[in-house]
C-alpha cells in the first residue's frame, strides 16, 4: 500500500543545528573571492574569535536549548517565518510576492490571442476557463484532503510534506511590528473570494447533497462566475465598493494602520475581511489583457490588472493562493510567500492546467443579462475620509512601485537538462548557476555575492537555506571564460571545477549545514544576550560580537544575484519574484529536458541592465557554453577536438 501525503512525517529527522565550528569555516571560505588577502585575514581572526572564543560557545548552547524545546523546527519555529517574512515592512507586491504565468489553453479561440480584447469587457472562454481551473483547482484541494500526493522521495529518502497542507485558506494579517497568518480548516471552508473590477464576491463553490459536500461541477461554477460577472456589468455606480484591495499592494505599516481603522470602523468591514481570510484561494477576472509578451505578462503577475487606474487592482496580495484570468484567456497564479514555498504551489498549477478546457470555446463578450434564478454575493465595506485618503496613497506607492520594477522572461529553447547532463556532463543545476555567474560578470565586470534556494525539505518541516554560488572556483571561471589565451579545455575544466564546487555547498546546504540561517540565528541572539560585568557582577547586555559588525559580514549577504530554481514546469510559462537589493536581480528559472525559462526582475536603476538585456545576456552566455562544452564531448556524430 502507498504511503498517504503526511504518513511518513514522523520519520523524518529534525533540522541539525551545525557546529560552531563547521559553520564559521563555510562563511570564511565563501569570503575568500570577496576579499583581498589582507581584508580576508582581518576578517578570519574576528571569525576564529567568534569560532572559539566564550560569546560564540554561549550563544550556540542558548540555540541548542532552543532545538531541545521546540516542537519541529528550531529555525522555522522560532525564527525564518517572522524574519525572513512576517517582519519585513516592504511591500508584497513585486517585493515578495511570486507568480507563475500559466500555459495558454489549446482550445482557446484563437482571435483572443491575436488581437488583444477591448478593455472593460470580460468574454465568454474567459469565464469558462476560469470555471474550469476553479473545478481544477479544488480537484487538487480534495486530493490533499484525502491525503493522496505521493509521498516525494530523493534517494528513496522522503521529504517533508508539511507545505501541501499550508496552500489553502490562508491569508497573511498585516499587523504592527510582524505580521500574522490565519488559516482555516480547508475541510470547512467551502467557498472561494472573486474579484472583479475591484468589488469582491463570496462564491460558495460546494453543494450539500444527501451523501455529504461535493464540489460545484463545470457547468455549476461557471453559472456562478456568469452571475459575478452579470452582476458586476449591472451595478450602478452608487452601489460599487471602494477598492479596498488595493491597501493590501501598499507597505505593511501603513496597511496595518488603514486595516485596524478599517476594521474599527464598522462590523460590516470586519464581517467582509473574514470571508476573505477564510476563503479557500482567490479568482480574479480581469475585463483587460495587458499584453501576450512575457514582459507584459510578467509584469500582470507582479502588479496586478493596470486597466484600472494603475497598479495593485483586482487582487487581496495576502491570499497564499490567487487565480486570474484575463479576458484574452490567459491565466497565471500568484502567492503570498510566508506560508510555503513557491514550488508546492507550482505543483497545483501544473494539476490545473493539465487538462484543456471541454467545449465550449466562446471568443464572445459577456452581456450585463441576468438570467432568472442568478444570484451573486457582493462583499460589502463601508469606508471615510481617513480609508479615501489611505487609498490616493496606497495608488501613489503601487504606482512608484511598477514604475520602478522591471521583469522579463527568457526562454532558451535551443538546450536543456538534457543536453547538460549528456554534452556538458555536469549538474544541470550547478551549469545553470555558473552561467548566471558568468552572465553576471559579463554585464557589471566584477562578480558578487549570489544567493540561491537549497532545499532543506528531508527534515521535518524543512525549507530552505542558503547556496553560496560565488565561490573561488565560480570566481576563477568568470574571469577566464572570456580571456582570449585560454582554449577550450582549459575553459571547460573551469566549468568543471566550478560546478563541482557548487554540487558540493549543495549538499551541505540539503543536509542543514549551510552557514547563512545558524549565523543569523545565532546574531538574533547575541542582541538580546546577557552577560555579568566582570566589574560590577551584574547581569548587561553582552556587546554584538566583531564578527557581525565587520562590514563584510552584510556585505557577504547583499545577494546582486537572487536565484531560485523551480520544476521543469513544461505547461508553466515563467515565474518570478522580485530582486531583494535595488541594484540586483531576482532570477527564476525552470529547466526542462529541452528549453530553460528564466523570470528576471529588477529595478530600473543605472546600475543594472533591464530585464530583458539581462535575459539576453543570460542567452548568449548559455550559446557560448554550449560551444565550448561541445568541441571537449561531441554531440553523437561530432568528431572530438
Amino acid at each position: 500500500m502507498a504511503n498517504t501525503t503526511f504518513s511518513l512525517q514522523h520519520t523524518l529527522p529534525r533540522l541539525p543545528v551545525p557546529s560552531l565550528k563547521e559553520s564559521c569555516a563555510v562563511y570564511l571560505q565563501s569570503l575568500k573571492p570577496l576579499l583581498t588577502p589582507e581584508a580576508y585575514i582581518e576578517a578570519e581572526k574576528k571569525v576564529i574569535d567568534f569560532a572559539t572564543g566564550p560569546l560564540g560557545k554561549s550563544l550556540q548552547q542558548r540555540l541548542l536549548d532552543i532545538e531541545a524545546t521546540s516542537p519541529y523546527n528550531w529555525l522555522e519555529d522560532n525564527f525564518w517565518l517572522k524574519k525572513a517574512y512576517l517582519e519585513w515592512r516592504e511591500p508584497l507586491m513585486v517585493n515578495s510576492n511570486w507568480y507563475i504565468l500559466g500555459k495558454n489553453d489549446p482550445n482557446t479561440p484563437p482571435s483572443l490571442l491575436s488581437n488583444r480584447p477591448p478593455a472593460g469587457v470580460f468574454t465568454h472562454f474567459q469565464i469558462h476557463r476560469a470555471a474550469h481551473l476553479t473545478v481544477r483547482c479544488l480537484d487538487y484541494k480534495e486530493i490533499i484532503e484525502k491525503e493522496a500526493i505521493p509521498v516525494e522521495k530523493i534517494k528513496g529518502r522522503p521529504q517533508c510534506m508539511w507545505q501541501h497542507s499550508r496552500i489553502f485558506a490562508l491569508t497573511r494579517i498585516p499587523m504592527y511590528h510582524c505580521d500574522s497568518i490565519v488559516q482555516y480548516d480547508i475541510s470547512v471552508s467551502r467557498h472561494i473570494v472573486v474579484f472583479v473590477r475591484d468589488q469582491v464576491y463570496r462564491v460558495p463553490v460546494y453543494i450539500q447533497t444527501e451523501k455529504g459536500w461535493r464540489h460545484m461541477t463545470l457547468a455549476e461554477m461557471e453559472r456562478a462566475l456568469f452571475a459575478v460577472v452579470h452582476h458586476v456589468l449591472r451595478l450602478k455606480e452608487a452601489d460599487r465598493q471602494a477598492p479596498i484591495g488595493l491597501l493590501s499592494s501598499w507597505d505593511r505599516d501603513q496597511w496595518t494602520v488603514a486595516r485596524n481603522h478599517l476594521l474599527a470602523l464598522d462590523p460590516i468591514n470586519q464581517a467582509t475581511s473574514r470571508e476573505i481570510e477564510s476563503a479557500l484561494f482567490a479568482l480574479c477576472l480581469d475585463d483587460y489583457t495587458n499584453g501576450y509578451d512575457s514582459k507584459s505578462r510578467s509584469q500582470m503577475g507582479f502588479c496586478g490588472h493596470l486597466g484600472l487606474g494603475g497598479a495593485g487592482h483586482n487582487r487581496w496580495y495576502d491570499k497564499s493562493f490567487t487565480l486570474a484570468v484575463e479576458n484574452s484567456g490567459q491565466a497565471i497564479v500568484m502567492g503570498e510567500h510566508s506560508p510555503c514555498d513557491a514550488l508546492l504551489v507550482s505543483y497545483v498549477w501544473d494539476h490545473m492546467l493539465d487538462v484543456p478546457c471541454p467545449e465550449p470555446f466562446d471568443a464572445s463578450r459577456v452581456e450585463p443579462i441576468m438570467t432568472e434564478g442568478e444570484a451573486a454575493h457582493l462583499l460589502q465595506w463601508r469606508s471615510d475620509a481617513f480609508i479615501n485618503t489611505c487609498l490616493e496613497n496606497a495608488q501613489k506607492a503601487a504606482n512608484e512601485t511598477l514604475a520602478f520594477s522591471d521583469s522579463y522572461v527568457e526562454i532558451f529553447d535551443v538546450f536543456g537538462t538534457d543536453w547538460i547532463k549528456k554534452v556538458a556532463r555536469v549538474s544541470p543545476d550547478a551549469f545553470l548557476q555558473m552561467v548566471l555567474q558568468i552572465s553576471y560578470f559579463r554585464a557589471h565586470k566584477k562578480i558578487t555575492p549570489t544567493y540561491e534556494t537549497g532545499s532543506t525539505r528531508k527534515y521535518l518541516h524543512g525549507r530552505t537555506d542558503t547556496i553560496r554560488t560565488c565561490s573561488i572556483d565560480s570566481k576563477k571561471l568568470c574571469e577566464g571564460w572570456d580571456d582570449p589565451t585560454l582554449d577550450a579545455h582549459a575553459k571547460y575544466k573551469l566549468l568543471q571545477t566550478a560546478t563541482t564546487s557548487h554540487s558540493k555547498y549543495t549538499r551541505l546546504a540539503s543536509e542543514g549545514r549551510a552557514c547563512d540561517r545558524h549565523l543569523m540565528v545565532l546574531r538574533l541572539l547575541n542582541a538580546d544576550h546577557q552577560i555579568l560585568s566582570p566589574t560590577t557582577g551584574k547581569l548587561e547586555p553582552a556587546p554584538m560580537h566583531p564578527m557581525f559588525e565587520d562590514p563584510i559580514y552584510r556585505a557577504s549577504q547583499t545577494w546582486r544575484l537572487s536565484t531560485s530554481g523551480l520544476q521543469a514546469g513544461l505547461r508553466l510559462m515563467g515565474t518570478g519574484f522580485g530582486a531583494v537589493v535595488p541594484d540586483g536581480y531576482g532570477i527564476n528559472y525552470m529547466a526542462a529536458p529541452g528549453l530553460v525559462k528564466f523570470g528576471i526582475e529588477c529595478k530600473r536603476v543605472p546600475e543594472t541592465l533591464t530585464a530583458e538585456q539581462f535575459g539576453k545576456t543570460i542567452r548568449q552566455t548559455l550559446l557560448d557554453l554550449k560551444h565550448v562544452c561541445e568541441q571537449i564531448n561531441p554531440p553523437s556524430g561530432q568528431a572530438k577536438m
